[in-house]
């Protein structure tokens, strides 16, 4: 017997919009992609300024250093304890500092795995209620497929973005507000 709760979209404007693309594939997955973060960046629900959390930068900085992804998640473990940053955000950088820390390029893996688990995370509260007969996705593979797309879209903005100029909470900070208005399909 399972216990988790899905966690819908608030009921909003934008929110509407980015429903309206999970149904006409006639949006492509780049504006589909734009919706959401657009959505997410909305000032009554502004996840999107979370990711620009001191946490994030912290956690960065363990991927970058730890020995193996173990060590990552025992150090990543540890900050998230010792500051009380127990949260959603805490949660997504966790899950990009393991995985960047078996990768050649960490910075680079972890800062689109921290965007990307971002996506993942905005496109799983609505998503399968859009699965159906009709529309965009009508067989579960074609949703995670979808999904899938809409992730790959989301590493190639960060990549076309950039790295940090440096490795400090600021830079952290620009990285955030640039890698988002790319998303949101704003100018830099």
């Amino acid at each position: 017997m399972g216990t988790s709760v899905n966690q819908r979209s608030p009921d909003t404007l934008n929110w509407r919009a980015v429903h309206a693309t999970y149904e006409d594939q006639s949006f492509p997955v780049d504006r589909v992609l734009q919706e959401i973060w657009r959505a997410a960046s909305d000032k009554d629900a502004n996840f999107s300024l979370t990711l620009a959390e001191p946490i994030v930068w912290q956690l960065r900085d363990i991927a970058l250093r730890a020995q193996s992804p173990v060590e990552a998640a025992a150090s990543a473990g540890r900050v998230i304890a010792q500051t009380k940053q127990t949260s959603l955000v805490a949660d997504i950088a966790y899950r990009a500092a393991v995985q960047a820390a078996s990768s050649l390029d960490r910075a680079q893996t972890y800062s689109e795995r921290v965007f990307a688990e971002a996506s993942n995370y905005l496109v799983s509260r609505d998503l399968p209620g859009f699965v159906g007969e009709t529309g965009r996705n009508s067989t579960v593979p074609d949703s995670i497929q979808f999904k899938s797309s809409l992730l790959r879209a989301t590493a190639e903005a960060v990549r076309d973005v950039g790295l940090p100029s440096a490795s400090t909470p600021k830079a952290w900070q620009r990285h955030t507000v640039a890698v988002l208005n790319k998303l949101r399909g704003k100018s830099r």
